[in-house]
């Protein structure tokens, strides 16, 4: 990670009364790591494409309703064709093409890659779209972010656990890119969680529920607890509420009435957790579950996809899911990436 961009940004949000030790503490793997092949590269960013293509038709639909009448297949949407990608997908692939370009985490590369992105892909968020017209007109990087706790930071951080080796640079370059666009604590810590969940498994950590206590502890102190939406006078963070999805693990139903599946941070990475880790050697009943889920549909799905090809890689992923799946509009673009990757 590029060690100025990390100190400018530090210094802005200290000033502020950001507390950021928790991102200067020691951060090991709790096992030995394993090296990040080609198979989980191309398998995370395959997983995330599909949840992504296969979510996209029913995003902003309740649940109840997609009860009703399910899909298994890729579908159109937002006049594409079928197998359409929307920005989870776009801007995670330009965040790998930035640090595969640099070698590292650049904000300055980074920003007019995520403003190609925003405008040439459909289904963008508020917040990333707010930040984008600020970046247009040369607002600094550090100061652009809108202060949202959406989950646009987190949906695209996978490439920062494929790429970055050491868990704290993970933890320190995660949060960098978060910021560009979502200033806000608990937008920052989702994205950590991400990039270091996708880089325990695409290392060999496994599918274990006892990752989410790691995981936790990983961004424990950076948050200031938020109110819920849905629970009045009830505030929570990431942290908790990561440690929380553990109680819901094989009850993803449970976890969506609990959590929501908004495209609040608070909502949308616990459910996402448990449905992974509720299914992580089923692959077609995760992404179908997380797709069903309601609401936030394609992030929710794009993040669980990802997990899963972390996990399971290319191969066990494919053979698992149907074929059509595969036909994702940036398959060539994933595999280029997945070559330079590796």
């Amino acid at each position: 990670m590029k060690q100025q961009a990390w100190l400018t940004a530090k210094k802005s949000l200290v000033e502020e009364g950001w507390v950021l030790d928790v991102l200067d503490r020691p951060l090991d793997w709790p096992f030995e790591p394993k090296p990040v092949t080609i198979s989980k590269v191309r398998g995370t960013l395959f997983g995330i494409a599909i949840g992504d293509a296969l979510g996209a038709p029913n995003e902003g639909k309740p649940r109840w309703k997609l009860a009703a009448s399910p899909i298994d297949s890729l579908r159109p949407h937002n006049g594409r064709p079928a197998g359409t990608v929307t920005d989870d997908t776009d801007l995670t692939l330009a965040l790998a093409r930035s640090i595969l370009a640099t070698g590292t985490l650049d904000p300055e590369d980074l920003v007019p890659r995520i403003i190609e992105a925003s405008r040439n892909t459909v289904g963008g968020g508020w917040a990333t779209e707010q930040a984008v017209n600020r970046l247009e007109r040369r607002a600094a990087w550090w100061l652009a972010g809108t202060p949202s706790a959406g989950n646009g930071a987190a949906m695209r951080a996978a490439p920062v656990g494929l790429f970055f080796e050491d868990p704290a640079e993970i933890r320190r370059a995660a949060f960098l890119q978060a910021i560009i666009t979502h200033r806000d604590r608990s937008a920052a810590a989702s994205a950590i969680v991400n990039a270091l969940f996708v880089s325990w498994l695409a290392r060999g950590g496994g599918a274990k529920v006892e990752a989410l206590e790691w995981l936790a502890s990983a961004v424990d102190g950076l948050e200031v607890p938020l109110a819920s939406r849905h629970q009045k006078r009830k505030h929570y963070t990431v942290a908790g509420l990561v440690r929380e999805a553990a109680s819901y693990v094989g009850e993803p139903g449970k976890a969506f009435e609990r959590f929501r599946t908004g495209a609040f941070v608070l909502e949308t990475l616990p459910s996402a957790l448990v449905v992974f880790l509720s299914y992580p050697e089923d692959p077609e009943k995760a992404l179908l579950t997380a797709a069903h889920a309601g609401d936030d549909t394609d992030t929710l799905a794009s993040l669980v996809g990802g997990w899963l090809g972390a996990h399971l890689g290319d191969r066990k992923l494919r053979s698992r899911t149907p074929s059509n799946w595969w036909n994702v509009s940036v398959a060539a673009e994933i595999e280029k990436i997945s070559r330079l990757g590796t």
